[in-house]
């Protein structure tokens, strides 16, 4: 029997509507669901939920986390639900979902559209982001050094247009 995970990131509400999509997209698999211990209760309403695995830790996902239970379990897809149309702030279990064995990885937005996201494009948004990043520490100093070059000389000639 193939298996499929879903990293329950987005409100149980949200997962009644895609649930409904993904099993509607998946439906020859084995459905398990990793959730914080406080999701518990509401997950054990589905039937179709076969497995519950709770994420050991008080904390959102995060790579630097990972679950031991899952350390040598291989699903043939993960799937991670977002509360948006395109997934945005949700980098932090897109790379969570590289700690788990997974052959596909697929996005379920908002609206129950499914699509794949590969491990290479998580990498790549890693690398957009410390770009970025770079960039914007990059300019603050630029900034803060031309105020901090800048502001005396200001400061003065206004000081002497006033007298």
């Amino acid at each position: 029997m193939k298996k499929l995970l879903i990293v329950r990131s987005a409100s149980m509400q949200q997962l009644d509507n895609n649930l409904k999509a993904i099993i509607n997209t998946f439906p020859d698999y084995e459905y398990h669901m990793l959730t914080h211990e406080h999701s518990v209760k509401l997950v054990e309403k589905y039937d179709v939920i076969k497995k519950i695995i709770v994420y050991p830790y008080k904390q959102s996902f995060s790579i630097k986390r990972p679950v031991p239970e899952l350390k040598n379990e291989i699903y043939d897809v993960v799937i991670i639900p977002v509360s948006n149309l395109t997934g945005a702030g949700f980098f932090n279990v897109f790379q969570f979902s590289l700690s788990l064995k997974s052959k596909r990885r697929v996005i379920c937005n908002l609206i129950s559209d499914l699509w794949d996201i590969t491990p290479g494009q998580i990498r790549w948004m890693r690398m957009k982001h410390i770009m970025m990043s770079i960039v914007s520490m990059t300019g603050s100093i630029i900034a803060g050094l031309l105020v901090v070059l800048f502001l005396p000389f200001v400061l003065k000639r206004l000081e002497k247009k006033g007298e």
